[in-house]
């Protein structure tokens, strides 16, 4: 048996060393290189899933939409033949109902046409109401045109003070440039006294009103009718001494022109 020299030994030792550290080497390596590969995988993977979950999103949605679109056709469909069921089921009645529309939109024409008449006097009453020489108001469904009577008579007197006739001339003369109103004069007492002698001075002193607006105002007779309500019409409280001045007065009440409203003998 031979025996190996050191040298010898020496140079197996190193040879055996340099194989085992080749085997650590390629193994590190493969496990770097599979590791890396893991990696790639799962990101693949997660893009796809990615992918996957983005497209069933928009499906969804898609398909929401879809049905959506789907439903309102449907109801439209539906009420489409409701209304057109409903509209031959009415027959005359949808005709009258369009008929009555159309009257509807011309008596608003009648009844802005009306509208502009008492505008018309307002405006044309503008210049003595800023004076003080009268007051136009609404009340119970009337224009009122009010003279106050302490002002045109004296207490319990139907007889015309003089002050009060150069009111009742310029009066007149806005009346006349309305040939197409009427008026009615109107007299009101307070509550002092018998209900008789309220009625007879009332009515006494409208129609003083009336006889003065056509004999020195011009107006015609057509134009005016007189009347008396005695206390029964009160502006103010009959209470106090300030609300039976204001009772005591003399109104010119515009009379709505039924005709002009409704179209009456056309």
């Amino acid at each position: 048996m031979s025996t190996l020299s050191k040298p010898s030994l020496l140079a197996l030792a190193a040879i055996a060393l340099l194989a085992v550290g080749c085997n650590t080497v390629a193994r590190e390596v493969y496990d770097k290189d599979l590791a890396a590969l893991k990696g790639q995988a799962d990101t693949l993977e997660t893009q796809k899933k990615a992918q996957f979950d983005a497209y069933s999103t928009e499906k969804a949605r898609a398909d929401a939409e879809k049905a959506r679109a789907e439903k309102a056709g449907s109801e439209l469909a539906r009420t489409t033949k409701a209304l057109n069921e409903c509209t031959s089921r009415g027959g005359d009645a949808s005709k009258n109902l369009a008929a009555c529309q159309i009257e509807r939109d011309r008596l608003r024409d009648r009844l802005g046409a009306v509208e502009g008449s008492i505008a018309k006097v307002r405006d044309a009453l503008d210049a003595m109401v800023k004076a003080g020489k009268l007051r136009v108001k609404v009340a119970r469904g009337f224009l009122i045109i009010e003279l106050a009577s302490d002002i045109l008579f004296d207490t319990g007197k139907s007889k015309l003070k003089d002050e009060a006739k150069p009111v009742l001339r310029e009066l007149g003369e806005v009346l006349k440039a309305l040939p197409d109103r009427l008026f009615q004069v109107a007299g009101h007492t307070d509550n002092t006294g018998q209900e008789s002698t309220n009625w007879k001075l009332s009515t006494d002193r409208a129609l003083a009103v009336v006889q003065f607006l056509i004999a020195d105002g011009g107006v015609e007779g057509k134009q005016l009718s007189a009347g008396g309500y005695a206390f029964y019409q009160p502006s103010g409280s009959n209470d106090t001494d300030e609300g039976r001045q204001k009772n005591r007065r003399v109104e010119l009440l515009l009379i709505p022109n039924l005709s002009e409203l409704l179209n009456l003998g056309k």
